[in-house]
């Protein structure tokens, strides 16, 4: 059998990276899309430097997964940025709205053009896409770091996952993982990292808010974006895995 075929989005630091680790480590040849250049090696992984809110760019990117390994069986939506905890007096009409413009841009725009490049090759290797959610997703709470374009972008982002997982079906399985409170090099609109000032803190922080008091690391995540593309999962779509600690009963 040859190999299996991702593209990631956002592969070059954080979730992504570790998803990039995974994938190549278990046989996948993996293709990333990232408007950064990685830091060091990323496994072997083919680079495509381009823009999530690009059309032409996220093309680009399938195309180069079926130029060099000759098919696509796996999409991982992963590009994101945050708001910085922003919330609704925090800025003016006219920064509110250029803030949630960027996000919602990325955020969701970036998921549905991925999607969109994706489709017709990953309909033919009867494949699946995996995106990253966030707890976000389903809970409005700003105590946990979640500003109100954030949270905008993320129930958004679900119902995409949901949407896509209906019209796909049945040749392309469409899930979603939501993690929580994962320390990496997150990005705020204005390009600051998130968690740059403090991370020791925010792991204390987070461990304070789940009931399981357990702070995941990316390559813990890692697994997951895989299972849901292995044959085990064959019978899921429109799922969330939700890695959070137990927050959805807290």
């Amino acid at each position: 059998m040859s190999k299996r075929v991702a593209l990631v989005t956002g592969g070059s630091s954080g979730i992504g990276r570790a998803i990039v680790a995974d994938l190549t480590a278990h046989d996948y040849d993996t293709v990333v899309l990232d408007r950064e250049q990685p830091d060091g090696d990323i496994g072997g992984a083919t680079f495509v430097l381009g823009d999530v809110t690009s059309p032409d760019d996220n093309q680009r990117a399938v195309d180069t997964a079926l130029d060099r390994y000759g098919a696509l069986h796996l999409l991982v939506g992963n590009a994101g940025i945050h708001d910085g905890e922003v919330r609704l007096r925090d800025r003016s009409g006219a920064e509110l709205a250029a803030l949630a413009r960027r996000v919602l841009d990325v955020d969701v725009v970036g998921y549905l053009l991925a999607a969109r490049a994706a489709a017709e090759a990953l309909t033919t290797s009867r494949g699946t896409m995996v995106f990253t959610l966030s707890d976000a997703s389903f809970m409005v709470a700003p105590d946990l770091g979640a500003g109100i374009a954030y949270t905008a972008a993320k129930h958004a982002a679900l119902g995409v996952v949901r949407h896509l997982a209906a019209d796909l079906a049945p040749h392309v399985r469409v899930n979603a993982v939501a993690p929580s409170g994962i320390v990496t090099g997150l990005r705020e609109a204005d390009g600051a990292e998130l968690f740059a000032e403090n991370p020791d803190a925010m792991r204390e922080e987070i461990r304070s808010q789940n009931p399981l008091g357990v702070v995941l690391s990316a390559a813990q995540l890692a697994p997951l974006y895989r299972f849901l593309a292995s044959d085990e999962a064959c019978g899921m779509t429109g799922e969330v895995l939700r890695p959070d600690g137990g927050l959805s009963v807290r």
